[in-house]
Formats: C-alpha cells, structure tokens, sequence
C-alpha cells in the first residue's frame, strides 16, 4: 500500500535522480522516464549498485553550461554555494535542461540532500525524496559569519574575518 506522495511520485512521467534515490532504489521500481548525470552515477558506482540495471533503466546526460551557471547564481543566493558537489550542481542543472525540454510532462527531482533542495525550490524545480532520511524538510538561506567577533559578511566566498582573523563559518539566517 503507498500513500499519496509515495503514488504522486511512482506517477511522476520524469525522475531525475540524486545518488540518494539509487540507493533507496527507486530507479528499479515504478513507471516513468528517469534521468541523472556522469557525476552521480560516479557518486553511486562501488556502493552496490549495479551498472547494467542502471544503464537498462536510467538515461545518463550531461547539463548545459547555460543550466550550471543558472544552478551556481542560486546557490550564491541560498549560502548552499560551498555544499554543492559537481554532482549536486550537475542534478539540478539537468533538471532545468528537462523543464525546458519536456514542458508537457511532469519533472520531478528526487533527493534528499538538503543543500540540494534549497537550491532546487529557489529555482522553482518540482522536489520527491526517497524517505531514507526522514524528518521535515525547509528552505535555509545561509549567511556567512565570524565566531570569534560575530562579524557577519554578505559575501559567501570569504572564507575569513577580515576584522579578526578567524575562520568563517555559516548559520541560517533568521527568519522574518
């Protein structure tokens, strides 16, 4: 027996996947088209999951320059910019290639990372998850502050206190 998410996503025409969703083994169940890239099934190859299966069911492609770029800027936006992997900015930058190429079905990536995720609603992609992780998923904006002063910084790519020294680190900004 499913419930409705778990029914909406094995009726989904379109899965793009994340490593998280070969691992929980959603490629080799239910209907539709799936889809990932060169550098998840890298991410995957090794942890047990077959490479004939994979190529039998999954079509393997690569992002455009012009879905990466669109991927990066969102995620400098969001603080994720420094938790995406290749294979992350890779997805998501394939998903956006698919809403753009296959505008009559439905597209849906499926994830559980949640730098990922965020990246993914700001830039309006349809979100499943594969329930391994379990818990409530939100959205996170992320700002970039120094522990030692508490010097915040607009700038996600400084990586140190310009007033202290310290390294930075990243919080969730609060919310209004």
């Amino acid at each position: 027996m499913t419930n409705d998410s778990e029914s909406q996503f094995l009726n989904a025409k379109i899965h793009v996947l994340d490593s998280t969703a070969f691992y929980a083994g959603i490629p080799f169940q239910g209907e539709g088209k799936y889809y990932t890239t060169y550098q998840v099934l890298d991410e995957v190859r090794g942890r047990g999951v077959g490479a004939q299966l994979i190529h039998s069911r999954v079509q393997v492609t690569e992002p455009s320059k012009e879905s990466v770029q669109k991927v990066k800027e969102a995620s400098n936006r969001t603080g994720d910019q420094k938790s995406l992997s290749e294979a992350d900015t890779s997805i998501l930058a394939v998903t956006l290639d698919l809403l753009k190429s296959k505008r009559d079905e439905e597209v849906v990536l499926v994830t559980d990372d949640f730098a990922v995720r965020n990246v993914a609603e700001v830039i309006g992609i349809n979100l499943s998850e594969t329930s391994l992780r379990g818990g409530e998923w939100k959205r996170i904006t992320w700002i970039t502050y120094c522990k030692g002063c508490g010097k915040e910084y607009l700038d996600p790519k400084r990586s140190v206190c310009e007033v202290c020294g310290t390294k930075l680190s990243r919080k969730p900004k609060a919310s209004n």
